[in-house]
């Protein structure tokens, strides 16, 4: 084929911007979106994009999109930037923009407060009437914040009960849970991981992270079903249990499935003879019923009879008037600081998604995902972001329908960085080589104990995004997103650690 001069040069032009763009890709990212970053072309600076294009371009991680940028604090430099602006799987790096919107639009003192009210009068120490218990969407109510203790609230309650001389109710345990929607479970979660702990649904009145505590002890001899028992020991579930004790020299693997709309789990595999007792914990379908069953129990224990439990909604005649109740007592959870440690340290996918509502229950007066978003999008106005280009469907990142930038998610770093209450949000960020779900990273390195950052994991996809407090006493913030690898997680572990430890030793 034949071309006239005018094409060819035309080809020619078009061949030099293609191979410019990809030798200038950093750069290209950010004229997309029309700004002019400072981009750092110090010699130091160079060498180090030059060793992390090494390890991105690995042959293995050619299937792979990798979204990656990273900042200098103090001057606002770009170190690096690649796909900063491609929408990206975050996973749990959700919880980034969860907690810095709370921390931001809530402050690191709000608390929920939890009410329990009783209707009718008590005469001879019969309470003739109700308990109803007001639910805040408090997600603390279990033994993580007080020794173990999943029932204290229950036993406080019940004892100042019985110090108003009540040794009986001739009525019902209410639940008031409307502050939240209905709608427990978050957007397109799959099915297969409604049984476990981290998809655990929502509710206004919720009791130790709508599971329960399953121990597993192995059987006295090979071939014996192991025994099981659950805390609180108040057989809520109805389990069947299929596990079948093995040799010593066997695997040991237990999983469960819970079957949709029901509290009747399976729990099956195997456990080695001899081996230390296993705990798993397994969510509940109705969170309300969970918690109001747990306070009946407490009750019961204590030689308090009740009738029954039941959802308010169960009673369409009766429309709550708290103001013709008696207060018996307001449980006030600990400061949404230490929450927000909660949900950052070991990546806590139910107190999230109940931060989310309560922001929804805070500004909009619903305690929905969708009014939570509504609400984080006005922080994430306030520092700078188009909220439009922030697709958000929970506030956890167990669904694989959220969308964010790398970019965005330094945005909001250092949106949280040069907030008044920043150094609670650092002291809730997992340290490298230290604690939380980074504890057993950068082993070896001696980025170990500088880098402060939040990781993300679902089914090939791998995020990890923070600061790093470099040797020469620069501050980086940065966020690495990793989606569609097809190789072992471990092996995007390393990648990303060799990163922050080539930031952490970069020396400009």
């Amino acid at each position: 084929m034949k071309f006239s001069k005018p094409l060819v040069i035309v080809l020619f032009v078009c061949f030099l911007i293609s191979c410019s763009s990809l030798y200038y890709l950093e750069i290209v990212d950010y004229n997309i979106q029309g700004t002019s970053p400072k981009y750092s072309s110090k010699p130091a600076i160079q060498s180090f994009r030059s060793q992390l294009n090494s390890i991105i371009n690995a042959p293995h991680f050619q299937t792979a999109i990798i979204g990656i940028h990273i900042e200098d604090y103090k001057t606002q430099e770009v170190l690096y930037s690649l796909n900063a602006y491609t929408l990206l799987m975050p996973a749990s790096n959700m919880k980034l923009f969860t907690t810095s919107s709370a921390l931001a639009l809530l402050g690191p003192d709000y608390r929920y407060k939890t009410s329990l009210y009783y209707d009718g009068n008590i005469k001879n120490s019969v309470l003739n009437g109700n308990l109803i218990v007001k639910g805040s969407g408090d997600p603390t109510i279990s033994g993580r914040h007080n020794g173990g203790n999943r029932l204290e609230l229950f036993q406080n309650w019940t004892e100042t009960l019985k110090s108003m001389g009540i040794h009986k109710i001739n009525g019902n345990i209410i639940g008031d849970d409307n502050l939240f929607d209905d709608s427990g479970l978050g957007y397109s979660w799959a099915w297969d991981d409604l049984s476990y702990y981290y998809a655990a649904q929502t509710s206004a009145l919720s009791f130790n992270d709508n599971c329960v505590d399953v121990f597993i002890i192995p059987g006295d001899s090979v071939g014996r079903t192991p025994y099981l028992f659950t805390e609180p020991d108040m057989n809520y579930l109805e389990i069947k249990n299929e596990i079948i004790t093995v040799p010593t020299d066997s695997s040991t693997y237990i999983d469960f499935f819970r079957t949709p709309g029901t509290e009747s789990v399976t729990i099956f595999g195997t456990v080695k003879a001899g081996k230390d007792t296993i705990e798993e914990w397994v969510t509940v379908d109705n969170p309300t019923n969970y918690t109001l069953s747990a306070f009946k129990y407490s009750l019961e224990q204590n030689g308090i009879s009740v009738n029954n439990i039941s959802d308010i909604d169960e009673l369409p005649l009766m429309v709550p008037d708290y103001e013709k109740y008696t207060l018996v007592a307001t449980h006030t959870s600990i400061p949404l600081s230490e929450i927000i440690r909660t949900v950052n340290k070991v990546s806590q996918n139910f107190y999230a998604e109940q931060l989310q509502k309560t922001l929804g229950v805070e500004f909009f007066n619903e305690g929905s995902t969708k009014k939570g978003v509504e609400a984080e999008k006005q922080w994430f106005t306030r520092i700078g972001l188009n909220p439009d280009d922030i697709f958000i469907v929970d506030g956890s990142g167990l669904s694989r329908h959220n969308l964010v930038t790398a970019n965005q998610i330094v945005t909001i770093l250092r949106g949280i960085r040069n907030n008044p209450n920043y150094q609670v949000f650092y002291d809730s960020l997992p340290i490298g080589g230290v604690d939380g779900t980074l504890q057993h990273r950068l082993n070896g390195s001696n980025a170990a104990g500088h880098v402060f950052a939040k990781t993300g994991y679902v089914g090939r996809v791998r995020a990890l995004s923070g600061f790093v407090q470099a040797v020469k006493g620069h501050e980086y913030i940065f966020s690495i997103l990793v989606n569609h690898y097809p190789v072992p997680t471990s092996v995007v572990n390393n990648m990303q650690d060799q990163i922050v430890t080539l930031l952490y030793n970069l020396d400009y």
